[in-house]
């Protein structure tokens, strides 16, 4: 759905054209500025124990009650890597400083307006303390998983990809893009 009027003045928005040709966002006669729906950007943490992955029994809508990789929403002033740990933390009282936090997964969720980017880490201990967005966390094999109970299926390929470099003990970086006809996860790169 469309912005139909400025944040700033609350005028009406018109389409935006920039050299004859349409774009896709809006523009401010009033303002004489382009106005944008920006993505939301997601910042997730796979983080390992072993061969284990972290997850979390989700307590907020949507999904509430399902099973997820911690993440959530880039808040204003963060560092992709500090919001990724804040979210972690926040979630399962797993502290891990953003400098030791590794890129892992990017991606583009265009049927949802998402910007998705995800870090990697292993701890030592399987310590966890649910915070108030989670019913429980735990770290589950790849054989242990509640696939059944996943609250985001269409990134379960991502997930698999990986308990696939957990098992390899080989990490490469990752670029996904999924729209609502097409899902693709490439390496950007071999380490």
């Amino acid at each position: 759905m469309r912005m139909r009027y400025c944040p700033e003045c609350g005028g009406a928005l018109v389409p935006r054209t920039v050299a004859g040709q349409p774009r896709n966002h809006q523009f401010c006669p009033a303002c004489g500025e382009p106005r944008c729906e920006s993505p939301m950007v997601v910042v997730t943490c796979f983080v390992a124990s072993g061969k284990r992955l972290l997850w979390i029994r989700r307590a907020l809508a949507p999904k509430a009650g399902l099973w997820a990789i911690p993440g959530g929403y880039l808040e204003g002033g963060e560092t992709l890597a500090e919001g990724a740990a804040r979210e972690l933390r926040e979630e399962t009282g797993v502290v891990i400083p953003p400098q030791r936090l590794q890129l892992y997964m990017t991606g583009t969720l265009t049927f949802i307006n998402q910007i998705y980017v995800g870090f990697r880490a292993t701890v030592d201990s399987d310590f966890t303390l649910p915070g108030v967005e989670s019913l429980d966390c735990a770290f589950f094999s790849r054989d242990e998983c509640p696939w059944q109970e996943v609250a985001y299926p269409e990134v379960n390929n991502a997930v698999e990809q990986a308990y696939r470099d957990l098992d390899a003990g080989r990490f490469s970086v990752w670029h996904a893009e999924m729209t609502g006809k097409h899902y693709s996860l490439v390496p950007v790169d071999t380490r």
